[in-house]
């Protein structure tokens, strides 16, 4: 789906610089006039004062457009703080550059760019420029905050009262907002200010930054022209209108070709399901995922006859395949807009296309709808793709009805790591045999990444347990993918663990616990101050069954602890036979986003389980 632009780039680079510069002002006026034809202008000043010359980041700036937007009248000056000398950029300094995007093949995504140019320590720099958007129902959204401390900020809409707008605030520190409404001749004038506001960091894992960066989205619900109202977005009915008409039209290709494939996949199914599973694992291995946004491109999908001939395509694009070939297959199927879990919004709180970056198709079986992403490879059918759980998707289901459902998150339990050990101890280590097997996303996340690192291997499948354990030594490794099958992927090792056991005069002593997820997973919670988000919750089943060495007996062994709170579990128990030890360790994550209120739960519990991982058996001669 077409990426909407912000006006500015944010957080371009995240600073780590001792001494701190600051956004003086930035101030934006976006002009919403109805004349002739709705026009959009938007004016962008700001203002920073640049700590450290060698800080050249700071003063690197880079607009962000398409072509759906134009950028004009550019102008800078960099203020020399002791002579207050001023450098003018000239126009030769400005340059137009296209966005590269890992994950997009090819798009309309462009900036301009520029540098400052005698900037010393303390220095200032402004600069503005003015922005045509040249489709109103593309509006974007104004941030308060910044990568810098921001000491003042305002956004400003100054309409014609003929047109209706929405806007909706969303992200911290929304108390420090203040908002008014005035009248400027003729002209409805909104104002939103703030003062002293801190700078935003980063966090690694965090969720996306608009779930906390103070922002304002903004949108036209309606204009009034030769006494007629025209409705753009008033509500999530018309969203879903101007949807609709992208997609009315297409699919005029012929089909011969796709009609012969579909009977072909399903000509040995009775069941609907096992006929949409065969459908959706011909695409996931046989359409590969190429990103395009140009223009209307990245809203309409491409016709699924030339999507299948050609064996490509974006979200859209394998959406659209994917639905065409389930109604052929007499499935009850549609397309859905939806937005990645990158996005904190909902349809009900802004109509508008700023909610939806992605399109997936659902398909409706035995009354149960399920949400089906052709753009995971290894995705199992019946699970949507990790990054749109618990998302709203608006289902397309004629030009007039639709129906807005959550994406349903998966449960842990479907997500499952199992490893089965067999374990014999020496007077220095263990040495043994796993069977490591994984279902759900710990699956398809590893089929992804094998797949898509093709010259690591050997590497990749040795981490699957020395992730947990860097001392293990993998001496063999097999592995059987079951891709498209209803099995989980199975990894077979041979290893050994040299100095983890200790041999005190006729006592060996053994930590027995191998793995160990979370080990040392304390979140600094004087320093964190966002929320963690995980890819999916899940499940660890860990069983080790220990040898009992001849001429040893158990002498001594930990006992059972089992804890729980509301974002994660463990339990861990031992059981002794004659000739074994089995410790059994299960563990499970519950929640997406571990929330900055989670974090002394966390710590707690995650305390606990390292002092089981510190646990030791005793083995005694007998």
């Amino acid at each position: 789906m077409k990426r909407i632009f912000y006006l500015a780039f944010f957080a371009c680079h995240f600073l780590c610089a001792q001494e701190k510069s600051k956004v003086l002002y930035r101030n934006e006026i976006v002009y919403l006039s109805n004349k002739s034809k709705l026009e959009i202008e938007s004016f962008i000043e700001e203002q920073r004062e640049i700590a450290k010359s060698k800080n050249v980041n700071e003063y690197s700036i880079n607009i962000p457009y398409d072509n759906f937007s134009e950028i004009s009248n550019i102008k800078g000056v960099a203020i020399n703080a002791k002579t207050n000398k001023k450098s003018k950029l000239s126009q030769y300094d400005i340059s137009t550059n296209e966005l590269k995007q890992r994950d997009i093949f090819y798009s309309d995504n462009k900036y301009k760019h520029f540098d400052f140019n005698n900037v010393e320590d303390k220095s200032k720099v402004e600069f503005s420029y003015k922005v045509k958007q040249n489709e109103p129902r593309l509006l974007s959204f104004f941030a308060f905050q910044h990568e810098l401390q921001t000491v003042a900020s305002q956004f400003q809409i100054k309409s014609d009262p003929s047109i209706e707008i929405g806007y909706k605030l969303f992200g911290d520190h929304q108390d420090k907002i203040v908002f008014e409404k005035t009248k400027e001749g003729n002209l409805d004038v909104y104002t939103w200010k703030v003062a002293d506001m801190p700078a935003f960091e980063e966090e690694n894992r965090a969720p996306n930054f608009t779930y906390f960066l103070p922002h304002i989205v903004y949108y036209i619900k309606s204009y009034t022209k030769d006494n007629k109202k025209e409705a753009l977005f008033p509500d999530v009915e018309h969203l879903y209108k101007w949807y609709y008409s992208l997609v009315k039209d297409i699919n005029k290709l012929d089909q011969t070709a796709l009609k012969t494939k579909i009977a072909e996949l399903i000509k040995d199914q009775t069941n609907p399901k096992e006929k949409a599973k065969a459908i959706y694992n011909w695409v996931q291995e046989n359409i590969h995922y190429v990103a395009f946004e140009y223009e209307m491109g990245g809203f309409i999908p491409r016709d699924a006859a030339s999507v299948f001939d050609k064996k490509y395509g974006d979200c859209k694009d394998i959406s659209n395949l994917l639905n065409e070939m389930f109604k052929t297959a007499g499935l009850e199927s549609n397309l859905v807009w939806i937005g990645t879990r990158d996005k904190p919004y909902s349809f009900t709180d802004v109509p508008t296309p700023l909610v939806s970056n992605h399109m997936i198709a659902s398909v409706k079986i035995d009354k149960q709808r399920y949400f089906v992403d052709g753009t995971d490879s290894f995705c199992p059918f019946t699970f949507p793709s990790a990054m749109i759980q618990g998302k709203e998707g608006l289902i397309g289901i004629s030009e007039t009805e639709f129906v807005i459902e959550k994406v349903p998150v998966v449960d842990k339990k479907e997500n499952h790591l199992k490893v089965d050990m067999k374990l014999k101890i020496n007077d220095d280590g263990v040495q043994g045999a796993a069977k490591l097997l994984l279902s759900g996303y710990e699956k398809s996340d590893f089929l992804n990444v094998l797949a898509s690192n093709k010259q690591k291997q050997d590497e990749i499948l040795k981490s699957g347990l020395t992730r947990y354990n860097q001392k293990l030594e993998i001496e063999s490794t097999e592995v059987k993918k079951n891709e498209y099958d209803n099995k989980d992927a199975e990894l077979l090792y041979n290893f050994k663990l040299e100095s983890w056991t200790k041999k005190i005069g006729d006592k060996i002593i053994v930590k027995p616990i191998l793995l160990a997820p979370f080990k040392e997973y304390i979140i600094d919670t004087k320093e964190r101050k966002l929320s963690i988000e995980n890819d999916n919750v899940f499940t660890n089943d860990f069983t080790y069954v220990y040898e009992i060495p001849e001429n040893y007996q158990l002498d001594f062994i930990p006992e059972n602890s089992k804890k729980e709170n509301e974002v994660l579990s463990y339990d861990i128990s031992y059981k002794k036979d004659k000739k074994s030890l089995i410790v059994s360790q299960k563990i499970a994550l519950k929640k997406l986003v571990i929330e900055t209120k989670d974090f002394d739960s966390w710590n707690a519990l995650v305390t606990e389980l390292n002092s089981q991982y510190n646990q030791s058996i005793i083995l005694i001669k007998k």
